[in-house]
């Protein structure tokens, strides 16, 4: 009797432990992602704080037109030029057997580079699970897909590919020229400041640069 009752109850503690195990990772399973951090809101460009820019047309064919605190010369203000963020500027002069650019693409693109050398003054940013939208003061706007999957602009051929990394926004965009670039978005929940971080890597013709503009975040 007394070993029947001793097997009983190791059959109802093995019972027991299974069960728990088995909520235990139910209950991970079900646990909710790390929440995701939040660049949304209206972000006012803070020009005594971000990198300076030389003046003058860049090495891929934007303009790094802004000078610290000076604001920007020339055309500009909007994300992305007339077909989104990102482009390759200055590019109407085709290269060895490269076709001859129309010359309201070539504008579109040189547009979009110096977009991305020198964000707007201004940006709304809307976000969800699945998009996140930059909108500029003239109401172009960039989208962004922060899951990994490539979003390509039919109007300039840039292509990016964006998503989370370590608390940040990782966007690699391709087709700005030679060199690759990536550009992060970070915000500092303190400060209540937005960083935006362009990194060129080097390439035969350019060294490997970085400069970041940072925003405010509006009064609410």
């Amino acid at each position: 009797m007394n070993n029947l009752r001793t097997i009983l109850s190791a059959l109802g503690v093995a019972v027991i432990t299974a069960a728990l195990g088995a909520g235990g990772r139910v209950a991970a399973a079900q646990a909710p992602a790390a929440s995701t951090p939040s660049i949304e809101g209206g972000w006012t460009l803070n020009k005594n704080q971000s990198d300076q820019q030389s003046t003058g047309r860049d090495d891929q064919g934007g303009r790094g037109d802004r000078t610290r605190g000076g604001g920007r010369s020339g055309r500009g203000g909007g994300f992305g030029g007339r077909g989104g963020f990102g482009g390759r500027g200055g590019m109407g002069r085709g290269g060895g057997n490269a076709p001859a650019m129309n010359p309201d693409d070539t504008a579109r693109q040189r547009d979009a580079m110096r977009d991305v050398m020198n964000p707007p003054d201004h940006l709304v940013i809307t976000q969800t699970e699945s998009m996140i939208v930059l909108t500029g003061p003239d109401g172009r706007t960039t989208r962004l897909s922060p899951d990994g999957k490539k979003i390509k602009d039919e109007n300039t051929k840039v292509e990016r590919k964006t998503k989370w990394e370590a608390g940040k926004l990782v966007s690699e965009i391709a087709g700005l020229g030679p060199s690759k670039m990536t550009q992060t978005f970070a915000v500092d929940p303190e400060s209540h400041q937005l960083r935006i971080t362009v990194q060129v890597e080097g390439n035969g013709r350019a060294q490997a640069r970085s400069f970041t503009h940072v925003y405010d975040a509006d009064a609410k």
